[in-house]
């Protein structure tokens, strides 16, 4: 069903930012020295000193942060959509699921 590939999608995604905030955070313990940015067709390495490389690491920490709120919502909503469409396709007089699945059921 198009609700279960979403939220395993979804699901996904917040592994993947979980993922990064500990790199990033072991990359803060560890110390940044440089960053390299990616275009299509380039690459450029900088070399950092410590409060910029602490600067950065507080910039995509929290922009790691809100991606994952983002995300926790979009699970939400999907969640509530598919109440909604249960509630809906339901016969009167049926006891109404409370959650998906357990199959769909999002990770912490």
């Amino acid at each position: 069903m198009w609700y279960s590939k979403q939220l395993r999608q979804v699901r996904r995604a917040r592994k993947a930012v979980r993922a990064q905030q500990q790199q990033l955070l072991a990359m803060e313990l560890e110390g940044i020295v440089a960053l390299t940015l990616h275009s299509v067709t380039q690459s450029l390495t900088v070399a950092t000193e410590r409060e910029a490389g602490v600067q950065v690491i507080d910039l995509l920490g929290q922009a790691l942060r809100e991606r994952r709120q983002l995300l926790q919502k979009e699970a939400r909503q999907l969640r509530q959509d598919w109440q909604e469409s249960e509630r809906l396709r339901a016969p009167k007089g049926q006891p109404l699921p409370d959650q998906p699945p357990a199959s769909e059921t999002p990770a912490p």
